[in-house]
């Protein structure tokens, strides 16, 4: 049992806004999921920031949320784990208009309000995940709110930044405390004078260890998994396929850009997303894992899952210089340019690339959501009203 569990006799009530439950799992869906034992949690899923498209992937993805709602599906999930409740209100996704807001708010207090009461909170901590959530903050009868910032979202593509930064600004405006991921992220959000707890990622080492020991699939594989996206340096990978054309790339993930210059390269292998329970058993045959992102302001601002993920796999890992990757710089070789990532690429090839295989074991092991689950926790007590 982890220390989480047992160092708190008081059960603690979450109201949390965030991401599908279970879809695809995501930094705070870990984080809830080690405080689950001990504590009781409202998992609220609401609509996105991002406008939706006339696509096959948005069409199908608002069908999706309409059956949820209606169907009550959703709310199965809460009899598969203790602790957990999922609500589903119906909200729409435009939320550039005020009435639309006005809407959400109220499909959301009532939902939010019928579980709370069903629940019996009577104190519950409100725990939000994005700038569209602004408006839930101080309406739903928390006795205190928190800002879980995991990404800066007015720089992701298909957002209306402008809208996003004054959501931002009138959520950090009425929250009482804000926890981010990354340093990057806290020193943005530093200049609200708001409670900061920077809670950088963690990982569930046990589980990316079942890709331990390393199976040989005859042919070296530099594998990659998350999203497919606007992050992705094109030009490095196509020259690191060209380079080294007896390697083989696994691309694994729902691609969201155009793919062609990949799928052109022989030696390149685009595969659908693998659920997180299986991703470890597809990982068993990697040689080498990479980080190949642009270096610009959207990849900078960006603390990703993956890194402590495929350090967890233990395997060497090669990254562009993006900030979380000069974080683990101890454990990661970082490449400052597309020539000495290339570089660092053929090394591993060659059997060259030096890895620590006990020194990263070690880290990592400090790294688990367990921790930050505590982590966080503590900084929850230390920010609730006292009486």
């Amino acid at each position: 049992m982890s220390e989480v569990s047992t160092s708190h006799c008081q059960r603690h009530q979450f109201v949390v806004f965030g991401p599908d439950w279970g879809r695809h799992p995501s930094t705070s869906q870990h984080l809830f999921s080690e405080l689950l034992d001990s504590n009781s949690v409202v998992w609220v899923e609401t609509v996105g920031l991002r406008l939706p498209q006339l696509n096959l992937r948005d069409l199908r993805r608002s069908w999706q949320k309409l059956l949820d709602y209606f169907t009550g599906r959703r709310q199965g999930i809460a009899s598969e784990q203790s602790g957990l409740t999922v609500v589903c209100p119906l909200t729409l996704p435009f939320t550039q208009y005020r009435c639309v807001r006005r809407f959400n708010l109220w499909q959301i207090r009532r939902a939010v309000a019928g579980a709370c009461q069903r629940l019996g909170f009577t104190q519950h901590t409100l725990v939000v995940t994005a700038p569209s959530h602004c408006d839930v903050v101080g309406r739903l009868g928390e006795s205190l709110s928190i800002f879980y910032c995991p990404d800066n979202y007015a720089l992701w593509p298909g957002m209306n930044p402008r809208l996003v930064h004054c959501m931002e600004l009138e959520l950090t405006d009425r929250v009482g405390a804000i926890v981010a991921v990354s340093d990057c992220l806290g020193e943005r959000l530093k200049a609200s004078g708001k409670p900061l707890l920077v809670l950088t990622q963690g990982v569930n080492a046990a589980h990316f260890a079942r890709s331990l020991p390393p199976q040989s699939s005859g042919r070296f594989e530099i594998v990659y998994f998350g999203m497919i996206d606007e992050r992705l340096d094109l030009d490095l990978l196509v020259e690191l396929a060209q380079r080294l054309p007896q390697a083989l790339i696994r691309m694994i993930g729902p691609v969201l850009i155009n793919p062609t210059r990949l799928r052109e390269q022989p030696n390149v292998r685009l595969e659908p997303q693998v659920p997180f329970a299986t991703l470890p058993a597809s990982l068993s045959t990697a040689s080498l894992f990479i980080l190949p992102f642009s270096l610009n302001e959207l990849s900078k601002s960006c603390s990703p899952l993956k890194m402590k993920e495929y350090l967890a796999c233990g395997r060497p890992v090669v990254a562009t210089a993006v900030p979380e990757a000069e974080r683990l710089a101890p454990f990661v070789h970082v490449a400052s340019d597309q020539a000495s990532f290339v570089t660092a690429v053929a090394a591993a090839v060659e059997g060259r690339l030096p890895f620590d295989a006990e020194a990263v074991k070690l880290m990592i092991a400090r790294e688990g959501w367990d921790a930050k689950a505590q982590e966080f926790i503590q900084f929850v007590e230390s920010q609730r009203p006292r009486h």
